[in-house]
């Protein structure tokens, strides 16, 4: 009797269980809806928060600093302009655009002793630990890899032009955590993210990418079936004019080997992330030095996503569509092979550095495009043959099936069925 009475204060207990459960991720999404985040709090309900509520903070944030920094000093701007204000002038090149920004030239050039494209992280150099106005702090993230800000950049190319940095010390180097936590940033919102590896127009030697509010130009083109790249079909973007390989969220472990392949053939890389896939540009070894006659900058991940900076009128006035193209083959080449081989590591060796010469800088002159010889019949299909190798009154041969003499046979046999 004790025992029955005590079961239905039990199921009370368990039924009390569910719902405080089910309350917490209630609360999760409520508080995503109506509750406002303070500036300083740390958000750790990030992809439980609805796209638009998403959106709206990150744009609301950095509009709110871009304002203040309008009437502050050049030294204490923390934007210095809206790249999409009156002030750019653009125009579409195909599906590529070009643009001219003289106030982006003001920034700091890019060091040139980059040599390694997994350079150790450098305590002593200048990193986004050593920011010291908090205000730059757009928005503070715990996502599942670990601490994330969004930062001001101070140099916007693009519309909301925002950093997603690390917290650890880390050098520029993608990761699988990494890889995670962008797409884990981007898949609840309608944000886009570009990365550009060490030696492929990176700046900054701790971990970051480029958080930007538009569809890039490049995801223009229609994805297409393209190569098998370690075993797995990818995508590739048709009537891109170099090299690039498209994944899926979904194939992150993919796209991770393809990167550490890249990495350990110290080749550099730019990469391309929308909501629901990843572009992967990989580089040539060394810069063609025919990219510096077509366009004065360094070829990285703002190009091949589809927008050309220029800082002056001659320049831009000469920056052509046929131009840009060029710039894209020659600025991007194959994956390591070993990842494009068939037969696995064991086939013959293939000399990368001869590869990526060959189908960047050859291929940009119309001599370097060899012509595909004609299609042959395969042996193994049947063979008509035709005059003088047979008389002009016999269109068959013994290559038909039914023409064989066993086929003859059975066709002159008579069944009988009972």
């Amino acid at each position: 009797m004790a025992f029955a009475d005590a079961q239905p204060a039990c199921e009370e207990t368990m039924a009390g269980m569910l719902s405080r459960a089910g309350t917490l991720e209630a609360a999760l999404n409520e508080a995503a809806k109506n509750e406002p985040i303070e500036d300083n709090s740390v958000i750790y309900n990030w992809a439980l928060r609805p796209v638009a509520a998403n959106d709206q903070l990150l744009r609301t944030r950095f509009l709110k600093v871009l304002k203040e920094s309008e009437a502050a000093p050049p030294h204490e701007k923390l934007v210095m302009y809206d790249a999409c204000d009156d002030k750019e002038v653009r125009a579409t090149l195909g599906a590529f655009r070009k643009r001219i920004d003289a106030r982006r030239n003001t920034k700091p050039n890019k060091p040139n002793d980059q040599k390694l494209v997994c350079t150790p992280f450098n305590p002593d150099g200048f990193h986004f630990g050593k920011i010291k106005n908090d205000r730059e702090r757009l928005v503070r993230l715990a996502l599942s890899s670990g601490r994330y800000d969004v930062l001001t950049n101070k140099f916007p190319l693009f519309p909301k032009h925002m950093l997603l940095v690390a917290g650890a010390l880390v050098p520029q180097q993608m990761t699988a955590l990494h890889l995670r936590a962008i797409t884990e940033l981007l898949q609840p919102t309608t944000f886009c993210a570009y990365f550009n590896s060490w030696c492929a127009s990176a700046s900054v030697n701790h971990f970051h990418c480029h958080l930007i509010d538009e569809l890039p130009p490049v995801v223009s083109f229609p994805l297409v079936a393209g190569p098998l790249v370690g075993g797995v079909r990818v995508l590739q973007p048709q009537g891109f004019p170099g090299f690039c390989y498209v994944y899926p969220v979904s194939m992150l472990p993919h796209v991770d080997a393809a990167i550490t392949a890249m990495q350990v053939d110290n080749q550099p890389h730019n990469l391309l992330f929308t909501p629901r896939h990843i572009y992967v540009f990989p580089k040539p070894l060394a810069r063609p030095l025919r990219s510096f006659e077509l366009y004065p900058e360094t070829v990285g991940g703002p190009e091949l996503i589809g927008s050309f900076t220029v800082y002056t009128q001659q320049t831009y006035d000469a920056l052509s569509h046929e131009n840009v193209e060029e710039l894209c083959r020659i600025n991007t080449a194959p994956m390591p092979s070993r990842l494009l081989r068939r037969g696995g590591a064991a086939t013959a060796c293939v000399d990368d550095a001869a590869v990526h010469s060959d189908s960047t800088v050859n291929r940009a002159t119309s001599g370097g495009l060899n012509n595909i010889s004609s299609s042959r019949t395969v042996d193994s299909l049947p063979q008509m043959r035709m005059a003088p190798l047979a008389p002009l009154d016999s269109l068959h041969s013994e290559d038909w099936p039914q023409d064989r003499p066993i086929a003859k046979a059975l066709s002159m046999t008579n069944f009988v069925f009972v």
